[in-house]
C-alpha cells in the first residue's frame, strides 16, 4: 500500500491544477477524479500500477472505478498531517496492503461510536476544544463495551446527612455518576421495561454559521455524530420503558427535524403521540433576529413517544389552569363570549316522571323538577347586594350554560319524555353504567326545556385550590405561561442556559405518571427532572457525566430534601424529607481521560503516558516501543493533538470495571462495594 502511495504522490504532482506551494490539494483531486475529468484520467492511465488498482476493462474498454479511487485518496494514510503520520508510525492505523474498508482487523461500526463530553450547554461565549473519540471497534469487542459496570462509592443522603449504603432497595432513588450509555446499559437488567416516563434535554445539536461546526457542547462534533451519539442512547433507553410508558424529548429547532426522523426510526412512527411547542424564552433575551436577519428564537420543542400504543393510556390531568374571575374579563377584554351566566338556584321539587334505556341496557330513570328557580348573575348580585365576583366565587357550583349534544342518551330520554305528554321546564336523570371506564359511577344529569338542552356546569370545567377558583382548559400543543424570571436560582443551583422550569416538569410529571411510578433522565444536568419527582411522590433514576461543582444536582437534592421552596414546592405543597442513594462507575481507564483532560504541558501527558505503560489497559494496536522512540515526534504535535492521542491508545472497551471482573483482585473493590453491585444487579 506504501509504494502505491508513493506512486500516486509523484504522479499527480505532474498536474499543476492540484499543486499549490508544492502541497497537493486532495479535494481538489477528488472533485476532479468524481467529474471524470479527461486530463486526470489520462495521467492516471501512465502509470500501470494506479491502472491495475483504480481501472477495470470491460468488453475491451477500461472503466474508471472513481469511487474506489475517491475512498483511497480520502484515507488518512494519503497525505497525511503530522498527527496521522505518527499515528501510523505508532501503529493505530493498519500499515498492511489491505484497504480500511477491506480490512477484516478493524471496522466501521457506527451505532457504538461514543464520545466524551464537557461543558456549557448554548453558550457560545464558553465553547472550548473539549478532547473526544470516536472509535472504530472490532465487533468482539462491542459486547464488553456495553457489559454491566461496578458501582462504587455509595451514600445515601437524607436531612442529616451522607451515610454508607447498608443494602439496596428496590424503591431507592438513584443518582449515577459516569457515562450515561454505559450507566443506562448497566440498569438493563434491574430496570428492563419499569420505567414509566423518560424525560431529557439532550445536548442540542448547533450549527455555527461561521465555522459551520454543530453540537456547542464541543466544537468538534459534527452532525452526523451528534446523530449518533443520540441513537445510542435512545435505543437502549427505549428496552428500559413500561409497556404502557412514554418519552418526552426536549429540543431547539436547530436539528429538531432530524432529532424527530431518528426517534421515528427507534420508537417507531405509529407510536408518536405529540410535538408540544413551549415557551422557554422573553423576546428581549430570545437569540436570532437583528443582523442575522432572523426571528427572535424563544421555542423550543418536545417529542412525546409512547413505548408501545396498544398499551399507551391516554394523558391525565391535561389541564392549563386560570384564575376564573380574571379570565372572565379577559374574555370580554377580547370580544370573547362568556357563556356560564346562568344560575339553578333551586332544582325544585323532584317527581320520577318514567324510565328508558341506553344502548347498552343501562336504565335510565327520568324526573320532572317541580318549580325551580333560574336566576342570573347580574340578578344575584343585585339581590345578594354582592360583587359579581362573589356571585361566582359563593355559586359557582351551580353556574352553568346549556348546549344541544347530539348523543343517544338525550335523543332516548326525548322520546320518553315525548311520549310520557309530561311537559315541564326541567327534567332530570340517573343512570349508572354496569360496564366500562365509569362502571358502577351513579350519574345525574338536568335538561333544560322541551327541546331537553342539557344543563352543562361551570364546576366541571372549574376547580377549588385554596380558595381560589380556576377554570380548567384542554391543553393544546403550545404551552406558556412559566415564570422564567431567576430561572437560574431555583433548586437554589445556578445554570445560566439550558435550565428547564420546575413547572415544566411537574406538567409533564402530572400527566404521564402516577405517584410511585419511576422516572428516568440521563442528563440530568443540575437535577430539574430528578428535583421535580423527589416533590411529587416519584421514583427516579438520574444519571450525570459531569460534576458542576456547587450547582451539580446532588447539591440541588439535598436543598429539595431539607425543604427548597423554590420552584414547585407550593403548588405540591413541599415540606423536605425522603433521600436518595448516590453512587457511581468505577472508573479504570475513564480516570486516565479525566487526567488527560486537565493537564496544561507536554511533560504532565508524558507523566501519563508513563503511567499508562504501567496500569492502563492500551489499546493492542499501539505499539509502546515505537512511540517511546519516536517521543521527539509526538512533542511537537499541538497539545490538543497530542491530549487525542493518548486518548487514542486507550482501550475503550476498559473505560470502566465490568461486573463480570468484580472479584479481580487487581481492581481492589470493597467486600461492601461487592454486596451492594450484587444486591442492585439482583444476582442471587
Amino acid at each position: 500500500m506504501q509504494n502505491l502511495l508513493e506512486e500516486l504522490k509523484k504522479l499527480l504532482e505532474q498536474d499543476e491544477r492540484l499543486v499549490i506551494e508544492g502541497k497537493l490539494l486532495k479535494n481538489k483531486i477528488i472533485e476532479l477524479a468524481l467529474k471524470l475529468d479527461v486530463d486526470l484520467i489520462r495521467l492516471l492511465l501512465k502509470s500501470e500500477t494506479i491502472k491495475t488498482h483504480f481501472f477495470r476493462e470491460v468488453d475491451g474498454v477500461l472503466v474508471f472505478d472513481k469511487i474506489k479511487f475517491q475512498k483511497f485518496v480520502s484515507n488518512k494514510a494519503f497525505l497525511p498531517d503530522s498527527y496521522t503520520s505518527f499515528k501510523n508510525k505508532i501503529g493505530l492505523v493498519t500499515e498492511n496492503e489491505e484497504y480500511l474498508s477491506e480490512s477484516k482487523e478493524a471496522v466501521l461500526v457506527w451505532p457504538y461510536k461514543d464520545c466524551v463530553l464537557e461543558g456549557g450547554m448554548e453558550k457560545e461565549d464558553e465553547k472550548r476544544d473539549e478532547i473526544f473519540y470516536n472509535e472504530i471497534l472490532a465487533p468482539d469487542e462491542i459486547d464488553r463495551l456495553l457489559e454491566p459496570k461496578v458501582l462504587t462509592n455509595f451514600k445515601r443522603i437524607d436531612k442529616d446527612g451522607e451515610y454508607k449504603v447498608t443494602e439496596i432497595n428496590k424503591n431507592d432513588n438513584l443518582i449515577i455518576r459516569g457515562n450515561n450509555l454505559l450507566a443506562l446499559h448497566s440498569l438493563q437488567k434491574r430496570f428492563a421495561g419499569k420505567v414509566k416516563l423518560i424525560y431529557i434535554d439532550p445536548p442540542y445539536y448547533f450549527r455555527d454559521s461561521k465555522s459551520g461546526d454543530t453540537f456547542s457542547y464541543n466544537t468538534n462534533f459534527k452532525f452526523s455524530t451528534w446523530l449518533t451519539f443520540m441513537r445510542n442512547r435512545l435505543s437502549i433507553a427505549k428496552d428500559l420503558l413500561a409497556k404502557d410508558g412514554s418519552i418526552f424529548v426536549q429540543m431547539s429547532d436547530e436539528g429538531s427535524a432530524h432529532l424527530k426522523l431518528l426517534l421515528d426510526e427507534v420508537f417507531m412512527a405509529e407510536n408518536f403521540l405529540n410535538t408540544v411547542s413551549v415557551r422557554m424564552k422573553n423576546i428581549a433575551g430570545a437569540s436570532g433576529g437583528g443582523e442575522d436577519k432572523r426571528l427572535k428564537k424563544n421555542i423550543e420543542f418536545i417529542y412525546i413517544y409512547s413505548r408501545e400504543d396498544q398499551y399507551f393510556n391516554p394523558f391525565q390531568n391535561v389541564y392549563d389552569y386560570k384564575e376564573l374571575y380574571g379570565l372572565i374579563q379577559e374574555y370580554r377584554e377580547n370580544g370573547v363570549s362568556w357563556k356560564y351566566t346562568s344560575v339553578l338556584y333551586d332544582t325544585g321539587e323532584k317527581e320520577y316522571l318514567t324510565s328508558t334505556k341506553d344502548g347498552g341496557g343501562n336504565e335510565i330513570k327520568i324526573y320532572k323538577r317541580g318549580n325551580p328557580i333560574f336566576k342570573s348573575i347580574n340578578q344575584i348580585a343585585e339581590d345578594e347586594s354582592l360583587t359579581e365576583k362573589d356571585v361566582y366565587y359563593k355559586y359557582w357550583g351551580k353556574i352553568f350554560t346549556t348546549a344541544m349534544p347530539q348523543s343517544s342518551i338525550r335523543t332516548r330520554v326525548l322520546d320518553a319524555v315525548n311520549k310520557a305528554a309530561k311537559k315541564c321546564e326541567l327534567y332530570s336523570i340517573e343512570y349508572m353504567p354496569r360496564s366500562g371506564r365509569h362502571k358502577g359511577i351513579l350519574y345525574e344529569q338536568f335538561y333544560k326545556g322541551e327541546q331537553l338542552r342539557l344543563l352543562s356546569w361551570l364546576k366541571d370545567v372549574a376547580e377549588e385550590k385554596e380558595g381560589i377558583i380556576y377554570k380548567k382548559e384542554l391543553q393544546g400543543t403550545y404551552w406558556d405561561g412559566f415564570n422564567l424570571n431567576n430561572l437560574s436560582k431555583e433548586g437554589r443551583v445556578e445554570l445560566e442556559n439550558g435550565k428547564k422550569p420546575e413547572a415544566l416538569l411537574s406538567r409533564i410529571l402530572d400527566m404521564a405518571t402516577d405517584k410511585n411510578d419511576i422516572v428516568l433522565d440521563f442528563f440530568i444536568g443540575s437535577g430539574t427532572t430528578c428535583a421535580v419527582a423527589h416533590k411529587m411522590g416519584r421514583q427516579y433514576i438520574g444519571i450525570e457525566q459531569l460534576d458542576y461543582g456547587e450547582n451539580d444536582s446532588v447539591v440541588r437534592l439535598k436543598n429539595v430534601i431539607n425543604g427548597d421552596q423554590s420552584g414547585v414546592s407550593k403548588s405540591v405543597n413541599w415540606q423536605g424529607g425522603g433521600d436518595f442513594v448516590y453512587c457511581e462507575l468505577m472508573k479504570l481507564n475513564e480516570k486516565y481521560i479525566d487526567e488527560i483532560k486537565k493537564v496544561k504541558t507536554t511533560k504532565e501527558l508524558l507523566d501519563i503516558w508513563n503511567t499508562m505503560k504501567e496500569k492502563a489497559f492500551l489499546s493492542y494496536k499501539v505499539d509502546v516501543k515505537q512511540f517511546d522512540e519516536n517521543v521527539n515526534e509526538f512533542e511537537e504535535l499541538d497539545l490538543g493533538n497530542q491530549k487525542k492521542f493518548l486518548i487514542e491508545c486507550l482501550d475503550k472497551n476498559q473505560l470502566y470495571v465490568n461486573l463480570s471482573e468484580i472479584d479481580d483482585s487487581e481492581y481492589e473493590i470493597s467486600k461492601e462495594d461487592k454486596e451492594l453491585d450484587k444486591q442492585f444487579y439482583e444476582v442471587k
